[in-house]
Parts: structure tokens; C-alpha cells; sequence
């Protein structure tokens, strides 16, 4: 199927959904493309029903705005089963080098947590790094600007 056809390449530029397209083939199958150690090269593969843009456009749809794909298993290959459309903040949550915390048996990302908790990300690190237990690192609240002082005693 020609590009023309499917009505999401003009003169004017490619859409959302090609480009998303177009960048998944890229880093799947072109050894040049710079993320490919990160997908092709580690063995991440692409359905034989999207190599053609006609296949991916009918099981994903069109790319909705303030989203990109993901891969819902990170280490899994792009198929109808495995993929959707994400915001940003999901796909942050389904990187490989996430942090996991486990805290009354709810399991999230440290980002999530902090998120969660009011903190800024960076702060639950600093606590953790420090030597702060998962529960006080978690229960403690956020220290207001100018109060220090009372941070020791608070682990």
C-alpha cells in the first residue's frame, strides 16, 4: 500500500501515527538508527502484520494526542497484544531501569511514590541512599523550606 493511499503522508508531512510508526520500524530493523542496540539489537522485533503502516494503523488506530507507543512488557516485541497508546508518565512507569518499592503490599515505582507522597523523586532517593527505611521514607512528610533541624529526627 502506497503512503498516498492511506492518507497519513502528504506534501505537507506525515502524522502522528506514521511517525510513530515509522520510528518503531527504525529502531527495530535499521542497524544505523541510534536506539537500535536498544530495540533490534537486544532482539525486540516488529509483527509481520506491521511491517506494513496499512497493518499497524488497523490494530492500534490513530495515535491519540499526548501519546506515544509503548510496550505494556518492556522486553517483549511490538505485536497488537503487547503494545498501546501511553502518555509520557506512563511510559516512565515501564522503563527497564525503574526503581520497584514494595510498601504495605503495594508494589509501585519510586517516581509513582514520590508522586503519591508529595515528594519530589529526587527526595525519596536522597532518603533511601541515606539509609531511611521504606516505611520512613514513605510516611515521613515532605520538610518545609527552612526546617532541618527537625529532618533527624524524623528517621
Amino acid at each position: 500500500m502506497s503512503s498516498s493511499k492511506h492518507g497519513h503522508t502528504t506534501h505537507k508531512g506525515s502524522s502522528p501515527t506514521y511517525k510513530s510508526w515509522h520510528m518503531m520500524m527504525q529502531r527495530c530493523t535499521n542497524p544505523n538508527n541510534q536506539q537500535y542496540k536498544d530495540y533490534g539489537g537486544r532482539g525486540i522485533y516488529v509483527c509481520q502484520e506491521w511491517f506494513e503502516f496499512a497493518g499497524f494503523l488497523a490494530s492500534m488506530g490513530v495515535r491519540p494526542e499526548g501519546t506515544s507507543i509503548e510496550r505494556i512488557d518492556n522486553n517483549s516485541d511490538y505485536t497488537p497484544e503487547n503494545c498501546k497508546w501511553a502518555t509520557r508518565k506512563e511510559q516512565q512507569n515501564n522503563q527497564r531501569g525503574n526503581v520497584w518499592i514494595e510498601f504495605n503490599g503495594e508494589t509501585r515505582t519510586q517516581s509513582d511514590w514520590a508522586e503519591r507522597i508529595g515528594l519530589k523523586p529526587h527526595s525519596l532517593y536522597q532518603r533511601l541512599q541515606h539509609g531511611w527505611t521504606v516505611e520512613n521514607a514513605l510516611t515521613t512528610p515532605p520538610l518545609q523550606r527552612g526546617n532541618r533541624a527537625n529532618s533527624r529526627k524524623s528517621k
